[in-house]
């Protein structure tokens, strides 16, 4: 039988998940030469590779990043590997139901030309049952291309040129793949029937202070962005707009965020209030995004 579906899984140092994710992504309601899984380990230093090569899956491509590139470069060694026409993105992370591939396959067959993204339902314990149940609110978001549950033609990716390595960390290299995929003329779909649980132990929840690293990769990619990208609304998502700018110049001079984000760091306590703590989030956010901007400037005038 000819692939008809590949799935694209970029992964990282996420050997326990996988031992979870994958065995329900082999146990599906198609046939197995039907689709492929692919994965692409970047630059891993646990044992993913061990585990993934472990299922002795024929329907299962694996390879390695030997150096870092993050989800965009891993995407796209993934997207050249696969054979099938069609690609559905999923994370690490995503435990879905028997039917997850073929659902997504039946949207397509009834809405040729487009991009269809699942529920993402947010958990900390994996589900019990094989086939959780199903709701049509269930998981509900907006995303209308979240990589951890979409899918799209191969020749629409390719078309619009794949995902941008520029975007070298973490951040926004889903929505800019997405505004320049909708230039292919493909249509927004959704599928509740196509749920994945996202599953995040709380023992790997991040900290405040991974938070702010988290903060200051999304700050510098949404300046990335927003250079590609120079519109209200992206300025808007990203924060790159002068008002951002301007409110986060009051907060630092009104309650010092640079001296207390370093006092944090170099003391291992987070603040004890919220509030401090958004404002401290942000502010790493719009710094990041300030610096970008400047390194990019400097690079265009050579």
């Amino acid at each position: 039988m000819t692939v008809r579906v590949s799935l694209i899984m970029p992964t990282r140092n996420r050997g326990d998940v996988l031992r979870l994710s994958l065995p329900r992504l082999l146990d599906q309601t198609i046939p197995h030469d039907a689709y492929e899984i692919v994965v692409v380990d970047d630059a891993s230093e646990d044992d993913t590779g061990a585990v993934v090569k472990g299922f002795g899956a024929a329907n299962m491509l694996y390879a390695r990043q030997e150096k870092r590139t993050a989800a965009a470069g891993a995407r796209n060694r993934a997207i050249s590997m696969a054979t099938g026409p069609l690609l559905l993105f999923v994370d690490d992370d995503a435990l879905v139901r028997s039917d997850f591939v073929a659902e997504h396959l039946s949207t397509h067959e009834r809405h040729p030309g487009s991009v269809v993204a699942g529920p993402i339902v947010e958990v900390t314990e994996p589900p019990e049952q094989a086939n959780p149940p199903v709701g049509r609110f269930l998981g509900w978001h907006s995303n209308p291309f979240p990589t951890g549950n979409a899918s799209v033609a191969r020749q629409a990716i390719l078309d619009a040129g794949g995902f941008d390595e520029g975007f070298n960390a973490y951040g926004w290299e889903d929505p800019e793949m997405y505004r320049r995929l909708i230039g292919t003329g493909v249509k927004r779909r959704y599928n509740w029937r196509a749920p994945i649980w996202h599953y995040k132990p709380a023992a790997h929840r991040r900290d405040f202070f991974d938070r702010l690293k988290l903060e200051e990769s999304r700050g510098a990619m949404g300046a990335y962005y927003y250079a590609k990208h120079p519109t209200f609304s992206v300025g808007f998502e990203t924060k790159q707009l002068g008002v951002f700018k301007a409110l986060d110049r009051v907060a630092e001079g009104l309650f010092g965020l640079d001296a207390r984000i370093a006092e944090a760091r170099a003391s291992g306590v987070e603040p004890a209030s919220g509030f401090l703590k958004l404002l401290m989030v942000n502010h790493t956010e719009i710094q990041a995004g300030l610096r970008k901007r400047a390194e990019l400037e400097r690079a265009r005038r050579g």
